[in-house]
């Protein structure tokens, strides 16, 4: 085969597997580390949730969305824990979240932070 016609070959094949990844992953944006405030934290005896705010400038992801914390992962304790300390030294929460970041999406991972 021609050097030229295996280049546009190869091009291709990359061009279909990369639409093929978009079709199968549907588009969908992956979960990723958010900085925010808390202003409420809880637990309605069958799960834990916390109120937060993103902090990126100029336009914030989210404001005053209610998330809960997934206990699934045998984690959701320690992750309670890291808000409320957040909450209560009114440092920053760093959640692990889907989007769209709606009221009830689910926090797979949480970190304190200052």
């Amino acid at each position: 085969m021609e050097d030229g016609k295996m280049k546009k070959s190869v091009l291709a094949l990359v061009m279909v597997a990369v639409m093929g990844l978009i079709a199968v992953s549907g588009g969908v944006a992956q979960a990723a580390w958010a900085t925010c405030t808390v202003t409420q934290v809880g637990s309605t005896g069958s799960n834990y949730w916390v109120t937060a705010s993103d902090t990126t400038t100029p336009t914030a992801l989210f404001e005053n969305v209610t998330f809960i914390i997934d206990e699934t992962n045998g984690r959701g304790k320690e992750m309670f824990a890291a808000a409320l300390t957040a909450f209560a030294n009114s440092t920053y929460l760093q959640i692990w979240v889907d989007s769209p970041y709606n009221n009830y999406t689910t926090i797979w991972g949480a970190l304190a932070t200052k």
